[in-house]
């Protein structure tokens, strides 16, 4: 016959065990009940303890043998301090974002009236708000007499410290894909759909701008546009094309698709961000594809050898 004391162990230690990987509940057939009473020297069945004896001890006679393994297991059991809850100070409310701004710009010609736009910008109070120390407002910036405006996303942590949009990996691939199709700096413009970066950012990283944000720098960028006066815009991701024609279908059937914004022919494509995660040849036709369709309508010559790019040979 197995020791009681070896049993009743054993069963503690299983309890404990089970109890620390999660389980609250354990069930006990008949047959196991049996044979614990067996080891422990009960007999079936008996009745509760009576209030003389000693109820706290696992091997008084009479009592349940469930009960006595319970308070064996409940004296067992390690006591932890309750300790208090910490006090928490309460989040600062975080101001909403307000209604966007009226932008009146003055007379004169285009790189003045851009100039008085990139001041207006640098001291909203709004966009200031939203920056962090060492970041700026990031503004467009390009040729005054492009054919062709660009606007991408919310600004990544590089261009809020620069200060300018595509200053990272995207910017280099997108002036590449711009070498490719002969289209020189002074032909362009790039912009930013919003003058900040969203903050905080996510858990998987930077955060998108929501509708009321888009909303608040929208102004800002249609008065670029005004002064620009291109003949053909491109949005460049999802985030432009919301901004610029909202309630677009999702950008992966928006794209290579014309639309209009201002009066101004707009074509959505992906942002180069999409080649760097998705590099297939695949991807760099689709996107290149859009990039034709821009230059025919800038009016720019197009090659037979640059039609035949990233085709299959």
């Amino acid at each position: 016959m197995i020791d009681p004391a070896d049993a009743i162990e054993a069963l503690l230690d299983e309890l404990k065990r089970q109890r620390a990987a999660g389980v609250t509940k354990v069930s006990v057939s008949p047959e196991s009940l049996e044979f614990l009473r067996k080891v422990s020297g009960a007999g079936p069945a008996a009745a509760p303890a009576s209030s003389t004896k000693p109820s706290g001890s696992p091997s008084a006679r009479g009592a349940s043998p469930v009960a006595a393994f319970t308070a064996s297991a409940q004296a067992a059991r390690p006591v932890t301090p309750v300790r208090p809850a910490p006090v928490v100070a309460p989040a600062a409310p975080v101001a909403p974002i307000p209604d966007p701004p009226v932008v009146t710009l003055p007379a004169g010609d285009k790189a003045a009236r851009l100039a008085a736009l990139h001041a207006l910008v640098t001291q909203c109070a709004e966009t200031r708000r939203h920056l962090l120390p060492g970041h700026r407002p990031v503004l467009g910036h390009g040729s005054v007499d492009a054919r062709i405006f660009f606007v991408g996303e919310a600004p990544t942590l590089e261009e809020a410290e620069a200060g300018r949009p595509f200053v990272g990996a995207s910017g280099e691939l997108l002036r590449k894909i711009l070498g490719a199709g002969l289209i020189g700096e002074e032909l362009t413009y790039l912009a930013p759909v919003m003058g900040w970066r969203p903050e905080p950012p996510t858990a998987h990283g930077k955060r998108p701008p929501n509708a009321r944000e888009l909303a608040f720098n929208l102004p800002y960028l249609r008065a670029q546009i005004e002064i620009i006066r291109p003949q053909v815009i491109v949005a460049l991701g999802a985030q432009a094309c919301e901004a610029l024609h909202p309630g677009s279908p999702p950008i992966t059937q928006a794209r290579g698709r014309w639309l209009e914004h201002q009066g101004i022919p707009l074509l959505p494509t992906f942002h180069p961000n999409y080649l760097l995660h998705t590099p297939s040849a695949t991807a760099k036709r689709t996107v290149w594809e859009d990039f034709l369709l821009v230059m025919e309508r800038a009016g720019l010559p197009i090659s037979d050898k640059q039609r035949a790019y990233f085709l299959p040979k």
